[in-house]
């Protein structure tokens, strides 16, 4: 046989055994990606990595001041994927040292309304090169600050809406037809409550806190998968149209939930966590919920209650309230 011929069938039989590789993996629809998923011995899932579309129109991605953020909803489909068991602890330490159940709202004494929201959410999952990570977030969800945030906007935008002031500046016709809101110190905000863009504000502080618990578990959730390795490159995305394409990679583990609760809890704790011999990374981070965050995720029943469900972007994900499972847990991986 020839040189060139040997040659010839080194190659063709290198094909086969490309083809052949490749009919052992399996590929399988997740959207309108394609999903590839490695398998071992057995025919166990080992890893999957997909490059999975995020919608505008479905809620999945938010564009604020400019740049498009990835929202919990988003998290929720990509983590379809990279698999992450979010946690929610029974109770969490507030900065003071103060143990308190998880969620916590604080309400306001004179209105009897939430003002505040602390909540945590702890992710356990693989990074993309296999290592066991766990990400903690503890969440301050401010109302009144996201309040006092929008107010300024609108009296920047309006004279007539409003204006920053020192309390002691209040002329007597503010006194009689504007809420005046402290900033710091006698530094505050006047703002006119005829007016039909502080008006609308106002009805926007209302639906906040009605769905503060709810609004700043979702917020808390985006975060705490924002800064695992497994989702940490989808916090801010690249928008072609109306549509992201993020690629992402998923572990499969074998923890059950009393596993996943047991690390979690010695998380909670501080003490260091092996897993098959190897140590396992811990991310922290204690946050205050910022305008962007709290614009990007709304709870769907408010912005169906904001806008009405005849909303065209409202309609097609309004009942999408739930986590979606992913493929190694099909109660979302949530615990």
């Amino acid at each position: 046989m020839s040189n060139e011929l040997q040659v010839n069938q080194q190659a063709y039989e290198q094909a086969l055994q490309t083809i052949a590789n490749l009919r052992k993996q399996q590929a399988v629809d997740l959207g309108d990606g394609k999903v590839f998923v490695k398998k071992v011995n057995g025919g166990q899932i080992q890893s999957v990595k997909g490059t999975i579309t995020l919608n505008e129109k479905n809620g999945e991605i938010a564009t604020i001041q400019g740049k498009t953020m990835t929202t919990a909803k988003g998290f929720n489909t990509l983590n379809q994927i990279a698999g992450l068991s979010i946690i929610t602890p029974d109770k969490l330490t507030l900065p003071d040292g103060q143990i308190v159940v998880n969620p916590y709202p604080m309400i306001d004494p004179e209105s009897g309304t939430i003002a505040k929201v602390w909540v945590k959410k702890i992710a356990i999952g693989y990074s993309p090169i296999g290592n066991l990570v766990i990400t903690s977030a503890t969440l301050l969800y401010d109302i009144k600050m996201y309040f006092i945030q929008d107010l300024s906007k609108k009296v920047g935008y309006s004279r007539e809406a409003g204006r920053v002031c020192m309390e002691q500046m209040l002329t007597e016709d503010e006194k009689t037809n504007s809420i005046f809101l402290k900033i710091d110190g006698f530094l505050g905000i006047a703002a006119n409550i005829q007016h039909k863009d502080v008006l609308k504000a106002i009805d926007t502080f209302i639906n906040k806190k009605q769905f503060a618990e709810r609004n700043a578990q979702s917020i808390c959730e985006r975060l705490v998968m924002s800064k695992h390795p497994a989702l940490a490159s989808a916090a801010y995305v690249t928008k072609q149209g109306e549509i992201a394409r993020v690629p992402v990679v998923g572990y499969v583990h074998d923890f059950n939930r009393e596993e996943l609760l047991d690390i979690a809890d010695k998380a909670e704790r501080g003490e260091e966590i092996e897993v098959g011999n190897q140590k396992v990374e811990i991310i922290e981070a204690v946050v205050e919920a910022t305008a962007e965050d709290i614009a990007t995720d709304t709870d769907d029943e408010e912005v169906a209650q904001t806008y009405g469900t005849e909303n065209p972007l409202v309609s097609e994900f309004v009942e999408r309230t739930e986590p979606s499972a992913n493929l190694f847990n099909q109660e979302g991986g949530r615990f």
